[in-house]
């Protein structure tokens, strides 16, 4: 494979503006989508109207082997730059990109109170080991697999664009991963060894004030720093009903007019956990409307641990008895989500 075709590839995967080098005129996404279809065609032998057979045939051979590890690169790229521009990743979750024999390990100063595993697939368990000043802790993995065999015909058939193909391989991994760490941070609360001083239920109202107000003080106290509020915008609305209109400052009235929500409550800055729908799933929402998290403000605050080994393969799998039958192209994963807290937090639950 040529340096232009590989460039031409990452570029197009990431809507890079491309420009013909010798014209120095801009090309169309088509046209370059084009140019990648010519080398599958030239390098690869297959074409739109390639059979199964011919095309399995083709992605076995070397060449095949070249395209793959093409895709892999740009994936994988895809995947980490997805992850960092996710706020709520970079707020809370501590990663590791690991490479295989990489020492697995999270280094705890202070002693773990909590850990949970979310894992698919095959088991594994934790590996900790006690320390002097602290606990390391192993997080375990599973391989995720993604089946992208239809998205390839379809871009060898032009009803694909090239960024489309591999950004739709992407973008299922992301949002695999997502669904585990919000579902993992969520959670982590009603398993606190201790809940009762941290946890509280009902309506915000005059009357639960009292109760809100203490776990507030209790998280500040155990941890010996602020708190913040966190929940989506629809939790964070119901603190509205805490503070009486005619006692809040005009920079409050303020913020609650331009975005339904107070800026902070009596003091403590308020954090909105932007909402998301799971995947393919418009009606099931990844984060609950029903609970409002209340957080210290410390440096070690990141209770999710995400270890992430890269795209592992792509697996040509067999389906039916002849080889024309449909194969099924699939990209795998190893990567691994934990819940580790060495800090006590409150929820409630409204």
């Amino acid at each position: 494979m040529t340096e232009e075709i590989r460039n031409l590839m990452f570029d197009r995967a990431h809507n890079v503006a491309i420009f013909d080098q010798e014209s120095n005129r801009s090309v169309s996404d088509r046209e370059a989508d084009d140019v990648i279809r010519e080398y599958m065609s030239t390098e690869l032998g297959i074409n739109k109207d390639s059979s199964n057979k011919e095309i399995r045939r083709a992605l076995d051979s070397e060449a095949g082997k070249q395209f793959f590890a093409i895709i892999e690169e740009i994936i994988d790229e895809k995947i980490i730059t997805g992850w960092q521009q996710n706020e709520f990743f970079n707020d809370f979750v501590e990663s590791k990109n690991m490479s295989d024999g990489d020492a697995n390990e999270f280094w705890m100063k202070k002693d773990v109170i909590l850990s949970v595993a979310k894992i698919a697939g095959d088991a594994h368990e934790y590996v900790m080991q006690k320390l002097n000043m602290g606990e390391t802790m192993t997080v375990p993995t599973a391989v995720y697999g993604i089946k992208v065999g239809s998205d390839i015909r379809m871009f060898a058939t032009g009803r694909f664009s090239w960024q489309e193909f591999v950004s739709a391989v992407a973008r299922a991994f992301i949002n695999a991963i997502q669904e585990e760490l919000y579902a993992e941070f969520m959670d982590a609360a009603s398993k606190l060894p201790v809940p009762a001083p941290f946890i509280g239920n009902g309506t915000l109202n005059t009357t639960s004030k009292d109760a809100f107000d203490e776990i507030i003080s209790n998280v500040e106290t155990v941890n010996g720093a602020q708190a913040v509020i966190m929940g989506t915008k629809t939790a964070l609305k119901k603190l509205n009903a805490l503070t009486k209109v005619e006692w809040i400052a005009d920079s409050q009235k303020e913020a609650v007019a331009n975005g339904g929500i107070l800026g902070s409550y009596e003091g403590t800055t308020l954090i909105e956990i932007p909402q998301r729908f799971k995947f393919n799933e418009v009606g099931t929402k990844l984060v609950d409307d029903k609970k409002l998290l209340i957080f210290p403000v410390v440096p070690d605050m990141k209770p999710v641990k995400f270890v992430d080994y890269g795209l592992k393969e792509f697996e040509i799998t067999q389906v039916g008895e002849t080889m024309n039958d449909l194969q099924s192209y699939e990209a795998q994963r190893r990567m691994g989500v934990s819940t580790i807290i060495t800090r006590y937090f409150g929820e409630w639950n409204l």
